[in-house]
């Protein structure tokens, strides 16, 4: 009889899903003190005994609440003591030196970024408190390094074409650090129900920590409209808000954001989105 042929340690297969798939699942969050979460990847990357896990935990003022590197396993949990008021912020990156995601050429890295904050909802015996992930928990694809935004192709005199003038620029800037992309929060910004800027039919201001917001109220919710406003025209009462590296926060909720279209797109972490007013971003 023939028999069924064994892998050996050699043949082990590879596989992986796509990184924006993988997000974190609260396991045990109903406790104030106490938390456990769960992370996919070392389900669905394999070889597993190449799986690393490298978490880490701060508060909202940045403070180090908890930190772990765990090989082969899927889930972490500690203790701690911040009031249930905080955000606790989790980043959680998924190594393995084994797999290369469809053929890339760079082993597998996939960082997931999420914050939880208490949340007390109403049941049938009464409200009940719970630490809820509230950032959309998207796995980022980190694997491939990161190219700096500067000296890519070098057209110094602006000529449209790339010479030995431009070479000869070129080198004068050799040595010369590439200048960090920062943009600002600061500014007016809209949004619309639909993927399509011109169905725009709400406009945030962000000025001096203060967030206006504005509605169209005539059927031409066009720039010049937008432009026409001022503060005494938005509703009552403006929020609060402060920007910290990634970090905006709105009456003491925090989000993450990132930023597309140089500056002219602002992306939320759950998946919502506005445009700079004036911008010519899709």
């Amino acid at each position: 009889m023939m028999g069924i042929p064994m892998m050996s340690e050699a043949q082990e297969f590879t596989s992986s899903v796509d990184c924006n798939l993988h997000g974190l699942v609260c396991n045990i969050c109903s406790q104030p003190d106490f938390i456990n979460i769960y992370h996919p990847g070392p389900y669905l990357t394999w070889p597993p005994s190449t799986n690393v896990l490298e978490w880490e935990f701060t508060d909202a003022q940045g403070n180090l609440m908890h930190e772990a590197t765990l090989v082969d396993e899927s889930t972490v949990s500690f203790s701690f003591d911040i009031p249930i008021t905080d955000t606790m912020f989790v980043s959680v990156l998924h190594t393995n030196d084994s797999v290369f995601h469809n053929g890339s050429e760079y082993s597998w890295a996939c960082l997931v970024e999420d914050y939880l904050v208490w949340e007390v909802t109403e049941g049938p015996l009464g409200p009940s408190g719970s630490w809820t992930l509230s950032g959309g928990s998207v796995g980022v694809d980190v694997s491939e390094p990161v190219e700096p935004e500067c000296n890519l192709q070098y057209d110094g005199d602006g000529d449209g074409v790339v010479t030995v003038v431009d070479v000869l620029g070129l080198l004068g800037e050799f040595g010369q650090a590439c200048e960090e992309v920062s943009y600002t929060i600061e500014g007016r910004w809209l949004w619309s129900p639909s993927e399509n800027v011109e169905d725009a039919n709400t406009m945030y201001e962000f000025a001096d920590g203060l967030q206006y917001t504005f509605y169209c109220v005539t059927a031409e919710c066009d720039e010049a409209y937008w432009n026409s406003l001022d503060t005494s025209e938005a509703i009552p009462n403006p929020d609060t808000y402060s920007f910290d590296g990634d970090t905006l926060t709105i009456d003491e909720f925090p989000q993450i954001v990132t930023f597309d279209c140089d500056g002219g797109v602002l992306h939320f972490s759950n998946g919502g989105k506005l445009w700079r007013l004036g911008s010519d971003c899709p």
